[in-house]
């Protein structure tokens, strides 16, 4: 089964142009793919979404920390002169979950969710240009739900 773990910019980007007041079903399928284990995230994704942590915290478990391995390969993935762009582009303040959710990836050969504009922008300081990089797959919301057949 083909995992996928989710960036904080997808899941805001969904709850801007899918309100779950109004499209309740489609976030019961979102949700249903958490708890089959087919997505997650990481803690840091959590705490960057602090305004939306209402919507999530039925699901904070699968928002998880790095186990030993992640942490080390994040720890590569910090110091690699390649990405040195990256690096410096990072959050200064608060969670800064991308090295996180690369590390994840590589480890648990997982494919990233990230929005479009992650997918487009200044190559070099985006997860598209370390996940294209590093040889992870990285795909937009909608292709994730595509992959995952949702249907409502």
């Amino acid at each position: 089964m083909i995992r996928y773990v989710v960036d904080s910019s997808s899941l805001m980007k969904f709850e801007d142009q899918f309100p779950k007041d109004i499209l309740p079903s489609l976030w019961d399928e979102v949700y249903k793919l958490f708890e089959e284990g087919k997505a997650f995230s990481v803690r840091a994704v959590y705490e960057e979404l602090e305004d939306s942590q209402e919507l999530w915290g039925d699901y904070k478990d699968y928002f998880r920390e790095l186990t030993v391995e992640e942490t080390q390969v994040m720890g590569k993935i910090l110091t690699d002169s390649r990405f040195e762009v990256f690096k410096n582009h990072g959050k200064s303040e608060g969670p800064w979950a991308d090295p996180h959710l690369i590390a994840c990836a590589m480890v648990d050969e997982l494919v990233i969710v990230v929005t479009e504009e992650n997918l487009n922008r200044t190559p070099q300081r985006k997860i598209a240009y370390v996940c294209k990089e590093l040889g992870i797959r990285c795909i937009n919301f909608v292709e994730f739900l595509r992959e995952v057949e949702v249907k409502i």
